[in-house]
């Protein structure tokens, strides 16, 4: 990163009259130099373009809103898409795993009856009472929504000098852009998200276990018989059940997992159209993609946080040493420069967090938003729950009682679903799919931009 430019005010229409940073490809640099190339020639595959403008982000319906606050816009939209496609495939999985018309006999108890004719209209008020209860139970939470991302600077290890001494107050960290996934037992999107071609029930009661009423009473009732481990089945087609949650879970990846990439595509081309692209996003090394990127700022100062970064790192001088050519700032580089310490000064820039464009200009430090594909496998820990039915007899009658059996655990990869041969597990998912992940970073000008490799391959005009 070589040069932050805030001379002018953001305007969303004319490109070069926004501010913006100027980063260098260095391997690019390299060849420019080495074929001896002069300045102003016509770029070429010997003389490549080697340094590129990137804008602070910008919402253009509303120019004055922060490049931060967008930033956090796109962050948020980009967890919500993640969890959105996680909770469409579990409930799609549940759902089917639930939905016979014998479940329609079974006193619509909760968790249960949040499941069983979850998509069928009319028949399924009690499940929808069943879902208004549970919400309350768990003391209201909030469903999936779009929200702003909290920001959270990151620091990743080995992006530093090598000559840099990390001060004992401070540390190395990327900060985590997961999704939270509690436990809930109701679905925290509209069922119309994952109900398509599941409205109607399967007419015949359900082939997982024997019919309603033939094995399960009590050995205590004056008749019937049950099985050792009452109220568990006393036969159960496990065979069936792999068979329906693989069948299902591949039907709603193909599906959601499209739809979930194209939110996420069409998300950074309408809010980040002149970012840098870097290596390209779908261009993979490793288990990750090329980097999008974009300077960012606030709208207030970052003062308090320059002082608690000169505190952690016992650098009282810090402070001064970012103000704009001060004679005391001035005093403190020459100073850092015969003392060798001026490195451990210029890293000290990278636990900067976020402040005004008049700081990022005035510190020589930008905070970049970035955003890349992972492949990295994320656990659901949201048990996949089997609803067999059991009869309660007595004197007086007998009465259908759902009983929860936990699932085989599933991993879900490009490849398709994989749901484990073992009876039973914890019932868990886990997502081995590229997702969106970001991260902001604070870069001091003169140094390198972490995360990036290659080339870029889309930048704005």
């Amino acid at each position: 990163m070589s040069l932050i430019d805030a001379r002018v005010r953001p305007n969303a229409q004319v490109y070069r009259n926004r501010s913006l940073i100027e980063v260098i490809d260095l391997a690019q640099l390299k060849t420019w130099r080495d074929n001896k190339c002069a300045l102003g020639s016509k770029a070429s595959s010997s003389c490549p373009t080697f340094e590129f403008s990137v804008p602070f982000l910008l919402d253009p319906t509303n120019p004055l809103r922060s490049s931060l606050d967008v930033s956090r816009d796109v962050a948020g939209a980009l967890q919500y898409e993640w969890q959105r496609f996680q909770d469409k495939t579990r409930w799609a999985v549940s759902v089917d795993l639930n939905r016979s018309v014998s479940a329609a006999t079974v006193f619509p108890l909760l968790p249960y009856a949040t499941r069983p004719l979850g998509c069928t209209p009319i028949l399924n008020s009690a499940g929808e009472l069943a879902i208004a209860a549970a919400k309350v139970l768990a003391g209201n939470p909030e469903d999936i929504t779009k929200k702003l991302a909290t920001y959270q600077l990151s620091v990743p290890s080995g992006v530093t000098h090598k000559d840099f001494k990390l001060p004992s107050g401070l540390k190395f960290e990327m900060k985590a852009d997961g999704v939270e996934l509690p436990n809930y037992v109701y679905p925290r999107v509209p069922r119309s998200e994952y109900c398509a071609g599941r409205e109607a029930p399967d007419l015949i009661p359900d082939s997982a276990y024997p019919l309603p009423g033939t094995v399960y009473m009590p050995s205590s009732s004056f008749y019937g018989i049950s099985g050792p481990n009452y109220p568990m089945p006393a036969y159960f087609n496990w065979d069936e059940v792999r068979s329906r949650i693989r069948n299902t879970c591949n039907e709603a990846v193909k599906q959601y997992y499209r739809e979930y990439q194209e939110n996420v595509l069409k998300l950074l081309a309408t809010k980040m159209p002149e970012a840098m692209h870097w290596n390209g996003y779908t261009n993979w090394s490793g288990n990750k993609s090329g980097i999008i990127f974009a300077p960012v700022a606030g709208l207030i100062p970052n003062i308090t946080k320059v002082a608690s970064v000169a505190q952690k790192a016992q650098l009282p001088q810090f402070a001064t040493y970012l103000t704009a050519q001060t004679a005391a700032s001035q005093l403190i580089s020459n100073q850092s420069r015969s003392g060798g310490k001026l490195v451990q000064l210029e890293e000290l820039k990278r636990w900067l967090e976020v402040g005004s464009l008049a700081d990022a200009s005035t510190q020589g430090a930008v905070n970049l938003f970035q955003t890349w594909q992972q492949l990295e496998p994320m656990l659901d820990k949201r048990p996949q729950t089997f609803f067999a039915h059991a009869r309660y007899c007595t004197l007086q009658g007998c009465v259908n009682v759902p009983v929860p059996m936990l699932m085989p655990d599933t991993v879900v990869t490009p490849a398709g679903c994989t749901v484990s041969p073992a009876n039973g597990g914890l019932g868990t998912m886990t997502f081995a799919l590229p997702a969106a992940h970001f991260a902001w970073v604070a870069v001091p000008e003169g140094m390198p931009i972490p995360g990036l490799a290659g080339s870029p391959t889309l930048r704005a005009p």
